[in-house]
């Protein structure tokens, strides 16, 4: 009897990526970390919350925008206390999210940040109970439609909050302990299949990709 498994793959950064800009300081291009600090300036009834960033060589800093010009209620209490608490999730959180380092024309270094995969399994169900993995065929002897259960044992839900820039083979290879090679093979064997979100294994990882992967596979 074939059993489908399910995951969920979380793809989180392990630190805000450093930022290339030019620094008034070195007077010339440099990498500039988050000091995981933020500065919160009110005026009037207004606030403006940024994120500060060190350049790793003369420390001049650097503050990305976070929130300009808003209402302080329009943050709510537990953020506003967040950012005057200097609180890591968060400074990760806002040091992470594309839509700000696009803003501020931030030049991100991804390819330096380390990254977890935090994993949620679900319960195993029986193949023939899951008629999304039925697959109709028509016989060559018959022309009545006939169902065959395709046997998948995996199916991974992979999500990717921050759109880290991130190819599916390297992932594969890193959570499956297996080659490049090996993830290509088990491709070509048809035991690899990308239901949604790209197109092969050497696709970049968007928000959310789903994957079918057969097991055990072919090694190169």
């Amino acid at each position: 009897m074939s059993y489908i498994k399910k995951e969920e793959w979380t793809i989180l950064p392990g630190e805000a990526p450093a930022i290339r800009r030019n620094c008034s300081g070195c007077r010339k291009s440099s990498i500039f970390r988050s000091s995981g600090n933020f500065r919160m300036n009110a005026n009037g009834n207004k606030l403006d919350v940024w994120l500060i960033y060190r350049c790793e060589k003369c420390d001049t800093s650097w503050n990305m925008d976070i929130y300009t010009r808003v209402a302080p209620g329009t943050l709510g209490q537990d953020l506003y206390n967040r950012f005057l608490e200097n609180d890591s999730d968060t400074a990760l959180d806002f040091g992470c999210r594309k839509e700000i380092l696009s803003r501020n024309k931030a030049e991100a270094l991804w390819e330096q940040v380390p990254f977890k995969v935090e994993k949620t399994f679900h319960e195993a169900k029986d193949a023939s109970e899951t008629l999304d993995y039925a697959e109709r065929m028509i016989s060559a002897e018959n022309t009545v439609p006939v169902e065959r259960i395709v046997s998948v044992e995996r199916i991974v839900s992979i999500h990717n909050p921050y759109e880290i820039p991130m190819r599916l083979d390297k992932l594969l290879c890193r959570e499956l302990n297996c080659s490049r090679k090996d993830v290509a093979c088990l491709e070509d064997s048809g035991g690899l299949y990308i239901r949604t979100g790209g197109k092969d294994s050497r696709s970049r990882i968007p928000i959310y990709m789903e994957a079918e992967i057969r097991e055990p596979f072919p090694r190169g």
